[in-house]
């Protein structure tokens, strides 16, 4: 079981430094006028943690939603090195108000954990009625942001993030790191 664990180590290190990817300065603050972000108490909520993504948690919802449509039971959990390896490469995302453009909300994702980790920023903005975040990753190669992807807020609350993408069955689910 070790000699799988160093292996899994090994391709986690060269997959972390081949996918290094950082954020630019966006906007280069083209826009000094604008207001500087307020933002609602969901906002807030939201910007108050780090959310890290339980794999076992959302691992469940996945096999609810294929139980829901196929009536097909799958209780799959995640334990002992394969349940680390799965918390150590698991997503970490936060999000708050860009710190050199006070006008802008910021987001950090980051995947895995200290220097075997890789981030990728980028900027975010809920819909008209807070029911959905808007995230916009920035493509440092490209010198722009990518396509904006949205996320359903499932649930929101201290001690709970439920995500889901436009056009997945399946809730990415959170907790306060």
């Amino acid at each position: 079981m070790k000699n799988k664990l160093k292996i899994v180590m090994v391709f986690v290190a060269l997959f972390g430094v081949m996918t290094l990817v950082s954020c630019g300065n966006a906007g280069k603050n083209e826009s000094k006028e604008k207001e500087n972000v307020v933002l609602s108490e969901k906002g807030k909520l939201l910007n108050s943690v780090s959310w890290k993504l339980d794999p076992n948690a959302t691992l469940k919802g996945t096999t609810d939603v294929i139980e829901d449509t196929t009536k097909i039971i799958a209780n799959i959990e995640l334990k002992d090195d394969v349940k680390a390896i799965a918390d150590f490469l698991s997503e970490t995302v936060v999000f708050g108000i860009d710190q050199s453009d006070p006008t802008k909300l910021s987001y950090s994702r980051t995947i895995g954990e200290g220097f075997l980790s890789t981030s990728v920023l980028g900027f975010w903005e809920f819909n008209d009625n807070e029911t959905a975040i808007i995230m916009r990753e920035w493509d440092d190669k490209a010198g722009k942001e990518r396509e904006p992807v949205t996320y359903d807020i499932v649930e929101l609350s201290a001690e709970k993030l439920v995500l889901q993408k436009k056009g997945d069955a399946s809730p990415n689910i959170y907790f306060p790191k």
